[in-house]
């Protein structure tokens, strides 16, 4: 079982009602030229309104829970896409076919080491025609904010699902030297008769910093065309909320 599954239900509630970034993705694919691929597409939060605005779309993620998920959501609204269970650093995909590829709110930063982000680059590369676009969401690091996270438990949200009441409860442990957080959920789900359960699920994300990213980039073979440091494409600066590239192939 991959290590995502078992999470998936919860991952998919968790961002049902995030919506910040689809306007500005729908408007980055309205001005791509052909198809359109998501690495590292979850559930599908933003395959889908990218599908039901007729873009030829593919997804790809390495959790089959999380996809089956994302087929329910497309058949429920009558949506066609094509979904790859697959990991975006050996995925076999179609080469030079897609006019856009992107990495959408912070999915990067699941990829710990150079060689994996290299290697999932070299994969986005390949797929996206000469003048593709390719675009990656990140957080934007505080050092401020980063020293604060010292692994106690806070109440992230709550919420209902499948007739049950989840409560999510974070922690996360920061690194600066490493550059990594490693995060802690744990979900407690109590079922109507009162029973608890809970999950608990341990990962670490790697924050990148603007010229790193960049720097990355360069070595696969992007050339930077933009940075953006919100959706609303505003010029990227100290504090901002994202950091988000815009790159294509190519030097």
């Amino acid at each position: 079982m991959n290590t995502y599954d078992p999470f998936a239900r919860y991952y998919d509630a968790d961002f049902r009602g995030y919506t910040e970034d689809v306007p500005f993705f729908r408007e980055m694919a309205r001005r791509a030229s052909g198809p359109i691929l998501e690495l590292m597409c979850g559930t599908g939060r933003v395959l889908l309104p990218l599908a039901e605005d007729g873009h030829p779309i593919t997804g790809v993620d390495i959790s089959p829970a999380m996809l089956a998920i994302a087929r329910q959501h497309l058949d429920e609204a009558d949506l066609s896409a094509s979904l790859i269970e697959g990991d975006v650093l050996s995925v076999d995909l179609p080469p030079q076919t897609y006019g856009m590829a992107f990495v959408a709110v912070n999915s990067f930063m699941h990829l710990e080491t150079v060689r994996e982000q290299l290697a999932a680059l070299d994969t986005a590369r390949r797929a996206l025609v000469r003048r593709g676009t390719l675009v990656i969401d990140l957080f934007n690091p505080d050092p401020i904010e980063i020293a604060r996270e010292d692994n106690r438990i806070v109440l992230d949200r709550s919420y209902e699902l499948d007739g049950n009441h989840v409560q999510k409860f974070v922690a996360i442990d920061s690194d600066a030297a490493s550059q990594t957080s490693h995060v802690t959920y744990l979900y407690d789900e109590t079922d109507p008769a009162g029973l608890v359960s809970r999950r608990t699920m341990r990962f670490v994300m790697r924050w990148f910093y603007r010229y790193e990213i960049e720097h990355l980039l360069a070595r696969a073979g992007f050339s930077l065309r933009a940075v953006y440091g919100s959706y609303d494409l505003d010029e990227y600066v100290t504090g901002s909320p994202r950091l988000i590239v815009v790159a294509s192939p190519g030097k």
